[in-house]
């Protein structure tokens, strides 16, 4: 399907009402929904879709889910994040085997594993899969650092496809700082809700990472790039960003953010997120309903 581009949602998980059950129903119908609203691609199992709280099992249920929901249309891309490398491989590996167009890795954090460490296990799934390879960097979520040096590396033992998904401030330089380091090995893949969307852009980012309940705006952005129209882009970029920033808080508020959304448009049945979880209180909700009061006046087909 050729590389990676655009605007590549992260997809939700959707619960029982009890939280106890992943509602399969309902996923394949908010994969078809983000298709339908423009994405480019779409991501599954990373931080917005609580892969914290999902069983392998399912996981492997709602890929193949996706495969079905999705018909061929776009590229799917699972991600990895098992600690260990010999199980992360396993992951990787299923992925592939099963359609996966790209693997997004979640570095192991814990126990804070050295630049060496993070080589070995980077190198060792690459050395096992074919498809493109996508790393997500996000130091303030795992609390892991990754030098310039570690991606150098790891792009010498990979002859594929290799983008970083990256959530480190600031963006921008953060952006210009890799892609001079590795010789433009990478495409960067930004992510934050895509906060930096602009500034990603015009340093050569590829592609968004946002959320999947609002995604025509971020297409109409991407689009007016695409045509050379910076102008347009910077003020449709403007004009969105207070959305987007109100949007970025701590990971549980985001993801029960956007399933209030997705509820609100009629594509998810609740906004139950899986306990424990930081549920937005009230005043965030009735601001929550201001910012889409302006994001509806301006798609009242949304």
């Amino acid at each position: 399907m050729g590389k990676l581009k655009g605007v590549i949602p992260v997809i939700p998980t959707p619960f029982t009402d009890d939280g106890k059950y992943v509602d399969y129903g309902n996923f394949e119908d908010i994969v078809d929904i983000a298709i339908r609203d423009g994405a480019h691609a779409i991501c599954l199992f990373a931080a917005g879709a609580e892969f914290y709280k999902l069983t392998m099992d399912e996981r492997k249920e709602l890929f193949q889910r996706a495969i079905q929901a999705n018909r061929g249309r776009v590229p799917i891309i699972a991600t990895v994040s098992s600690h260990a490398t010999v199980l992360a491989i396993r992951e990787a590996t299923y992925y592939e085997k099963k359609g996966a167009a790209a693997l997004n890795i979640m570095p192991p954090s814990y126990a804070s594993p050295t630049s060496g460490m993070l080589v070995n296990h980077l190198r060792e799934i690459s050395e096992n899969v074919k498809i493109p390879i996508i790393i997500q960097y996000a130091p303030a979520l795992n609390g892991m650092a990754i030098s310039l040096q570690t991606f150098e590396e790891i792009s010498e033992h990979h002859s594929g496809e290799l983008y970083i998904k990256l959530e480190a401030s600031p963006t921008g330089p953060a952006i210009t700082a890799l892609r001079t380091a590795t010789n433009n090995k990478y495409d960067i893949i930004v992510g934050n809700g895509g906060e930096c969307m602009y500034e990603a852009l015009l340093r050569g980012a590829c592609a968004v990472m946002p959320g999947a309940a609002l995604i025509r705006p971020y297409r109409m952005i991407y689009d007016a790039f695409e045509n050379g129209e910076k102008e347009k882009t910077f003020e449709l970029f403007n004009k969105y960003l207070p959305h987007i920033h109100f949007m970025q808080r701590d990971i549980e508020s985001f993801v029960a953010l956007e399933k209030i959304i997705l509820k609100r448009r009629g594509i998810m049945k609740n906004a139950v997120c899986r306990q424990p979880g930081n549920y937005p209180d009230k005043q965030t909700l009735s601001l929550l309903e201001q910012h889409l009061e302006y994001v509806y006046r301006e798609f009242p087909t949304i």
